[in-house]
């Protein structure tokens, strides 16, 4: 459930490199347990600000604030901030020939001191988040033997036993078919119930389906920010599709799908 609880906040935020900039002077705020979606053509920059807000990257300018602890992201230690947040990115990483258990006790990391050593409650975290997921069945296969929705699903389950109140997204469902992206969508709204979930995507039709609030990044860096409903102009002016004619065929999909 949304409340009025603020987890994030950005401030005069202006993101890129060096030599080129790509979202100026955006500020936001973001309220606990909900999903903010970034859409955006090919190169509007979706990637580059959700690193930035992740602390992946450091901004050009802006500050940000994890309001948790009320504390910029840049004065928080590494282990601080990696229980503060979580990140999921769009292409797996590699992982040898580790077990997707182990691949999901990863996220235990932040809890295990310079010692690495496992507590009863990082089994239970581990085991917990392999059974929210719904993979228990995989927890011995060798991870790279999975297939894409699989994987995907690994990665979310170690976003969870790593127990952040906040977990990024980069692209969750760029290599997926159909009713693995549905699955995905519906798996990370139920995710959401009790944290709060920031993601990129080219699915227009998650954005509409799921966000609480939506972030359009049209070509010149502007962002427009807003439920879905009250952006289906813009949406309609970058992408050149009717929003309300592609939700409502959605819609009827996932009705035939279920």
């Amino acid at each position: 459930m949304i409340n009025n609880e603020k987890i994030l906040e950005a401030k005069n935020l202006t993101t890129g490199y060096k030599t080129k900039k790509i979202t100026n002077d955006f500020s936001f705020s973001i309220n606990t347990n909900s999903i903010t979606v970034i859409i955006g053509p090919n190169g509007s920059g979706k990637t580059t600000l959700l690193k930035t807000i992740s602390g992946i990257i450091k901004p050009i300018s802006g500050d940000i604030f994890y309001l948790l602890n009320n504390t910029n992201i840049e004065d928080m230690d590494a282990i601080t901030f990696a229980k503060a947040r979580s990140v999921v990115l769009s292409k797996p990483p590699e992982t040898g020939m580790l077990t997707v258990f182990e691949v999901i006790s990863l996220g235990r990391f932040p809890y295990t001191g310079w010692k690495g050593k496992f507590s009863d409650q990082d089994y239970f975290e581990t085991e917990r988040a392999l059974e929210e997921i719904g993979i228990t069945a995989l927890s011995n296969r060798i991870f790279r033997t999975l297939s894409d929705g699989e994987k995907q699903k690994v990665m979310i389950a170690r976003a969870l036993a790593q127990n952040t109140p906040l977990i990024f997204f980069d692209e969750p469902s760029a290599f997926l078919d159909l009713p693995s992206k549905i699955e995905l969508s519906k798996l990370i709204a139920d995710i959401s119930k009790n944290k709060t979930i920031i993601s990129t995507t080219h699915d227009i039709d998650f954005a509409l389906n799921y966000a609480n609030e939506l972030w359009v990044i049209d070509r010149d860096g502007t962002t427009h920010t807003g439920a879905p409903e009250k952006l289906y102009g813009t949406i309609e002016n970058i992408f050149k599709i009717m929003p309300h004619k592609f939700l409502e065929q959605k819609i009827k999909l996932q009705h035939t799908l279920c």
